[in-house]
């Protein structure tokens, strides 16, 4: 069981910050989501995908002061940086990696949110709505059960007073995993398109907006119904760190065969889950194995969504 209670620094947390003048013009043609939608109190979850459609990362989204940010998997924003500024020196826009001006963190509860409320005024009161001053930004996700993502300058004069645990850090990654998020690391960049991760599901995709990176194959794979693959979540009764981009299979008679890849694990309390692409007709119930470590048997839970 995940804690009701819990605060944790989010270490593998980094920054993409965009500033200057054509910032949102600029990303607009490059992650999936529809920029111009970006309100002063709405974040955004979006994927940058290369020419191909495949996931270079998957952010959220946020404005702050005069710069948008691209909260993302610190093991990809290697990547997802350079080509961001391949196509940026056409625009009015800086790129930086900006890990390091802040301080990331993710918490459960009625302490946390009596924090949030000291140090922002009040709380945010719709998935994905944050509030924000100058001391951050509090993000609030709604899954399983209520979340806050929260950012702060290091630079900021009232910082958040709780004191993390790192013990909670795979409770936050438990609970993206039971809400269906996907994510890219370093070992599954640039291998999947968005719809294969569920994205779609989660309103990173925008269909109706211009052109953007990668936009012809994300298109082509919804109206063309080429997708063959969903990320789904898997669940034992057992504790075991799986790694990220590892294989996994299905028994098909007396043979086993490829099945899928894992892109998320978090392991607590004698638990383990996993967010993995498989066959997107594969039924709930489902028991998959790591091909590496056989006796390592995973179920197919049912979606936290519906799968279109």
């Amino acid at each position: 069981m995940v804690p009701s209670d819990f605060y944790t620094s989010l270490t593998e947390k980094g920054v993409i910050q965009l500033s200057g003048a054509e910032r949102e013009k600029y990303l607009q043609g490059q992650v999936t989501a529809d920029v111009a939608s970006l309100k002063g109190d709405n974040a955004l979850l979006a994927c940058h995908c290369d020419f191909k459609g495949k996931t270079w990362s998957v952010s959220y989204l946020l404005s702050w002061k005069e710069s948008l940010l691209l909260i993302t998997h610190c093991s990809v924003i290697e990547k997802s940086l350079a080509e961001l500024k391949k196509y940026g020196v056409f625009a009015k826009v800086d790129i930086i990696d900006a890990s390091n001006d802040w301080i990331v963190t993710g918490g459960v509860g009625k302490e946390t949110e009596a924090e949030i409320i000291r140090v922002f005024g009040h709380l945010p009161e719709k998935h994905q709505d944050y509030c924000k001053n100058d001391q951050g930004i509090a993000l609030l996700l709604e899954g399983n059960i209520k979340r806050y993502l929260i950012l702060q300058p290091k630079t900021a004069n009232d910082l958040i007073t709780i004191k993390p645990s790192p013990l909670h850090e795979s409770s936050w990654e438990i609970e993206d995993i039971k809400a269906g998020i996907a994510d890219v690391r370093a070992q599954t960049c640039n291998e999947f398109v968005p719809q294969m991760m569920n994205l779609q599901q989660l309103n990173a995709i925008s269909f109706t907006k211009g052109c953007y990176m990668g936009q012809e194959v994300v298109a082509r794979t919804k109206y063309l119904g080429k997708n063959k693959r969903a990320a789904f979540r898997l669940h034992s009764e057992t504790s075991r760190a799986v790694g990220i981009g590892e294989k996994l299979e299905v028994q098909m008679g007396e043979n086993w065969r490829p099945a899928g890849t894992v892109l998320r694990c978090g392991v607590a309390n004698e638990q383990t889950w996993l967010l993995a692409t498989l066959a997107s007709d594969t039924e709930i119930g489902t028991i998959v194995r790591l091909k590496d470590v056989p006796e390592a048997l995973f179920t197919v839970m049912p979606q936290p969504y519906e799968l279109t």
